[in-house]
């Protein structure tokens, strides 16, 4: 047996890497770590993006596919920490934005609060945040 220490990256496949990074970066805040182009330099194929302490990296699919993440995938999603300030303005916010929000109520748990949505290619995302802190009386 082997033991991992860690998420290296996340891979997304995206239609159109140029619309993803414009939605991955403004709406979710992450930022450019390194843009790819392909082998003529024309078209963007591959983004590196920073979140936090980790990497998330846009693929450019050979072929657009129209995707329905829910019916093909399942529960499959790439799950993001945002801080409880945050998680409120997004949970406002986002169909203000343009985001498509997925139509389950946000979760509540004693461990976090978690909302679904999806980005501009249909793949599945979560926000989650932790529980926020109670002030010590």
């Amino acid at each position: 047996m082997i033991t991992t220490k860690g998420v290296y990256h996340i891979g997304i496949p995206v239609n159109d890497v140029e619309r993803a990074v414009k939605f991955y970066t403004e709406i979710l805040g992450m930022t450019i770590a390194k843009l790819n182009r392909d082998d003529m330099g024309d078209h963007l194929n591959r983004a590196d993006l920073r979140s936090g302490d980790s990497m998330v990296v846009l693929f450019q699919r050979p072929k657009p596919i129209a995707k329905d993440a829910v019916k093909e995938d399942g529960a499959t999603h790439q799950a993001f920490v945002v801080s409880p300030e945050d998680f409120d303005v997004a949970a406002k916010k986002m169909k203000d934005w343009g985001v498509k929000v997925y139509d389950i109520p946000t979760v509540e748990r004693p461990t976090g609060r978690g909302f679904y949505f999806f980005d501009p290619d249909g793949n599945l995302l979560q926000l989650y945040a932790p529980p926020k802190t109670q002030p010590v009386s």
